[in-house]
């Protein structure tokens, strides 16, 4: 683990500038993709040891991907995954999430001595405001749980207010092969419960050092966090590219002695290859609806009869 290679850093920031504002001759349109796909990626991203720390991890592994982008579930590269649970033309409640990876406590400083932190992940309801699929807006409680090792425990409650704007494009590429390009830019807020706070902030008096001392962790506002995600398909082939800020100078528990940094940086790039799909082409976004819609919809066919 290292901190921010910034020479790095102002190449990575300069590409995605360079690639967001290339001039493109458009097309009519992207074609309907299918409704499931699968491949295989490659992907690298450096990320903070954990929320406010000065300290970062690289990852870089292959995985299998799957995409799929149905009439109540859609889980792919553009939208992300959610399960519509009510649908109308401008709002939706759906169930979604994040989380957080884990790390051994040995590789940082700051947590040296400590127990490690375990691989969270955050899930529920969130109410969806969207215009057009350019300006959306995300409102949402999550229920957090931390996973340790062979075991699993309720880890508080973490809540998201996000901002997002999308956008595409479809392009010809130097040998004129097509290229579909698509972007998001997304402003989000976190806020946490207590337990959650003190899976990252808490200093337990058994772990307090000469220059860590004993802190106890507070519910309140976490960070606000500014991302930029870029994707380039052209055929079976995508690349992805991607940044994130995330600000804790308004955190609630600055005071804590594992508050190491106001500001974490992140990045990463992947390619995928796609091997195979659907015959079938996806629901139109336009054409989604929530389980609670359809539930409506069949009731209302059981008491009113069509010939």
């Amino acid at each position: 683990m290292r901190t921010a290679d910034n020479g790095f850093m102002r190449f990575f920031l300069a590409l995605l500038l360079v690639l967001s504002i290339s001039p493109l001759a458009l097309a009519d349109e992207e074609p309907s993709p299918p409704l499931w796909e699968w491949g295989l990626g490659l992907g690298y991203i450096r990320y903070a040891d954990y929320p406010s720390s000065d300290e970062y991890s690289d990852l870089m592994l292959p995985f299998p991907t799957f995409q799929y982008r149905g009439e109540y579930l859609r889980a792919d590269d553009r939208e992300g995954g959610r399960a519509y649970l009510f649908k109308s033309d401008a709002w939706s409640l759906e169930f979604s999430g994040g989380g957080r990876l884990p790390l051994d406590s040995s590789k940082n400083l700051a947590r040296e001595g400590m127990e490690n932190l375990p691989l969270v992940l955050d899930g529920g309801p969130q109410l969806v405001w969207s215009s057009g699929g350019t300006w959306e807006f995300q409102l949402a409680p999550f229920l957090s749980a931390a996973a340790y090792g062979t075991y699993i425990r309720q880890n508080g409650m973490r809540f998201k207010a996000q901002v997002i704007y999308r956008w595409e494009s479809y392009a010809r590429g130097p040998f004129s092969s097509p290229i579909y390009i698509s972007g998001t830019t997304a402003l989000e807020m976190n806020a946490a419960s207590q337990e959650y706070m003190q899976t990252y902030f808490e200093v337990d008096p058994m772990f307090a050092t000469a220059s860590r001392a004993a802190y106890n962790a507070r519910a309140g506002f976490l960070n606000n966090n500014l991302s930029y995600y870029q994707r380039f398909s052209s055929g079976r082939f995508s690349l992805y590219i991607g940044a994130s800020v995330s600000d804790y100078t308004w955190s609630a528990n600055r005071s804590s002695p594992l508050h190491r940094s106001d500001l974490n940086v992140g990045y990463g790039v992947g390619m995928i290859y796609q091997f195979g799909e659907s015959a079938r082409p996806s629901v139109a976004p336009e054409d989604t609806q929530g389980v609670i819609n359809r539930y409506r919809q069949q009731r209302h066919e059981r008491l009113i009869p069509i010939d």
